[in-house]
């Protein structure tokens, strides 16, 4: 025990002698103001740092046209080879009044020869709200809502009583059905109450949409009628979806936790070390912290939803409610029979881009069209304004100059309130015959045999010249013996298998076809289990790729033709209107190329289905 007990005094002396080293050392002090350069309606702050034991608590200074607000302290100990420094901070909420420049002068604590003294500061307050400082420190895309700063918005007794308050700053109070404005939802919190969002906004009525909260809302500081609030804002939109007149608010849930010092006790035996600095160290660390969910509301605003008017409306409207731009071109400039060019739009601008469709070219005796593909990148964080890319593929079914329409977009312009019209013409594209169409003749179809060739072709190739009648009664005695026939066509039979396997033998070394042959036969067995795999994974590019080479593999066999030079219109061409299941197939790997179109694995096994039976079929042909 006596170890342990010397061990605890020389603690105790340690942190005693420390102790008194801290207390005899003078405080020292240190303001700070940040911001130095403000404009009327912001606010400033200022931090006053004490190191050292001081029992006082500074005090603000009186200064004209400026007002003080304390706003929180904090404090640290900290211990570094052996000696302790304390550290408090005291942080004030600076506001002017008026604009000019202010001196805050020396701020003091302590007595006698431990008082400690801050050096003055100055403070630049601008006439103008919305200064450029102000609006360097927001790296957002902005948004057209209004904004509402400093006492200008309107607060009621009980909300100046409450945690806080929601508003939804509109930018006007009459809107269109399918028309989309941004807006801004902001949620002002006392100081000292931290908050956590529990679900999404909701609407008292289902006249509008609003588009998703992004997670991290920005935050700023606000002193309303000498209240000091953090405030959340969150920029998103609406979009209006029923007509009538309404009042609205949106309502949002919240968690917040309030932490509350704990009360200083009156008597020093609560506190081992019988210092103030000391009681601030203990109050705010056992101080509580209470949690209250709340749902908060916005003051109801009275707003007008329009129906669009049906005068003057475009046959190609589908709902489009904005103001937009268009563009597009096609790539490449010149192609072939059965190879594709891309058409690329691009509607650019502001509104409801969720009923912006492509402005698709139909099919025709000249072009085959595909579904057009669409990608959207937002220009802001409520996705309100950008840029819609469209591309569609569409594939020249005839050689020479080919036209491609005009393409035309409709939409609506809540500002005009009139349907607007933007059409884009595009070049012609020099289309040239396909090189295997023009390297290859169509086959000629076959002279109509006569009656007489027909008869010379069947007596040619005749067996023999016997009659049935004749071979029956010379053969009768020779093949009612079983084995006899048996013994007397077997040899002959062996020597036919053998002579045969000899002339197949010498043709596949002598003839480069059969080489040819082979080896195509070995590339189509690959592609059909390539086709396999690819069905029992899901996967549709693979499955069209497999099966069309599949496909070009066996015509090219048959046609004595490069399989790569065989197309849609090969085939076309040269089965004049059959194998349609064929063609199918071919339809259908262009739409997955193109537009993007996903097949689930049990319509990929009924296609394989489809391309086995195709298969056969030109097999059999």
């Amino acid at each position: 025990m006596q170890p342990i007990l010397k061990r605890t005094a020389s603690i105790t002396l340690a942190i005693l002698a420390t102790l008194s080293l801290a207390r005899a050392k003078p405080p020292s002090l240190t303001a700070t103001l940040a911001p130095t350069e403000i404009a009327m309606g912001e606010t400033t702050q200022l931090t006053v740092a004490i190191q050292g034991r001081s029992a006082d608590e500074p005090q603000p200074p009186d200064v004209d046209g400026l007002e003080f607000q304390a706003t929180g302290q904090s404090s640290q100990i900290q211990v570094i080879n052996g000696a302790m420094s304390a550290n408090l901070n005291y942080t004030y909420l600076v506001t002017p009044t008026r604009p000019g420049a202010f001196t805050i002068p020396a701020i003091k604590v302590g007595r006698g020869a431990e008082i400690a003294a801050s050096r003055p500061l100055v403070l630049q307050v601008s006439l103008g709200a919305g200064s450029a400082p102000a609006a360097k420190r927001s790296n957002q895309t902005p948004l057209p809502a209004p904004t509402v700063n400093g006492n200008a918005e309107p607060i009621s007794a009980d909300e100046q009583r409450s945690f806080g308050f929601l508003r939804l700053v509109l930018p006007k109070k009459e809107f269109f059905v399918g028309e989309m404005a941004p807006v801004e939802l902001k949620a002002y919190f006392r100081d000292g109450v931290e908050l956590r969002v529990d679900g999404p906004p909701k609407f008292n009525s289902d006249a509008f949409t609003m588009n998703r909260l992004g997670d991290q809302p920005a935050s700023s500081r606000q002193v309303i009628h000498g209240i000091r609030y953090a405030v959340y804002t969150w920029p998103t939109a609406i979009t209006a979806v029923k007509a009538g007149d309404y009042a609205m608010s949106v309502e949002i849930s919240t968690t917040v936790t309030v932490r509350q010092p704990a009360q200083r006790s009156r008597s020093r035996r609560d506190n081992p070390f019988g210092d103030g600095f000391f009681d601030e160290v203990f109050s705010n660390f056992f101080g509580a912290a209470t949690q209250k969910q709340i749902s908060l509301s916005s003051e109801p605003a009275a707003v007008k939803i329009l129906t669009l008017p049906n005068e003057n409306r475009p046959a190609g409207f589908a709902g489009a409610v904005g103001q937009f731009d268009l563009a597009a071109e096609v790539t490449p400039g010149q192609t072939q029979v059965g190879d594709p060019v891309t058409l690329t739009l691009k509607i650019s601008g502001a509104g409801n881009f969720d009923r912006v469709t492509a402005p698709a070219v139909e099919k025709s005796e000249a072009w085959k069209t595909y579904k057009p593909s669409a990608q959207f990148a937002a220009g802001d964080t409520a996705a309100y304004s950008g840029t819609k890319h469209f591309e569609q593929a569409l594939v020249p079914l005839r050689a020479g100059p080919l036209e491609i329409p005009p393409v035309a977009f409709s939409y609506f312009d809540p500002e005009q309130r009139r349907y607007v019209t933007r059409t884009a013409d595009l070049a012609n594209i020099a289309v040239a015959p396909s090189p295997s169409a023009a390297a290859t003749a169509p086959p000629r179809p076959p002279a109509t045999a006569t009656p007489a060739d027909a008869s010379r072709a069947d007596a040619d190739l005749a067996p023999n010249k016997l009659t049935t009648g004749h071979f029956t009664a010379t053969l009768r005695p020779w093949f009612t013996n079983p084995w006899l026939a048996v013994g007397a066509l077997l040899p002959s039979v062996v020597a036919l298998v053998a002579y045969g396997r000899l002339l197949r033998r010498q043709e596949l070394t002598q003839d480069p076809r059969a080489d040819r042959v082979a080896n195509a036969r070995r590339a189509l067995r690959l592609q059909l289990e390539t086709m396999k795999r690819a069905t029992g994974y899901g996967d549709s590019g693979n499955f069209f790729a497999s099966a069309c080479a599949a496909f070009q593999i066996r015509l090219g066999l048959r046609w004595r033709l490069p399989p790569r030079t065989i197309t849609l219109a090969e085939i076309n061409a040269r089965l004049n209107g059959e194998a349609d299941g064929l063609r199918h197939i071919f339809g259908l790997a262009d739409e997955a190329i193109y537009s993007g179109r996903a097949f689930a694995p049990d319509e990929l096994r009924q296609l394989q289905t489809l391309v086995d039976q195709e298969l056969k079929k030109l097999e059999a042909l």
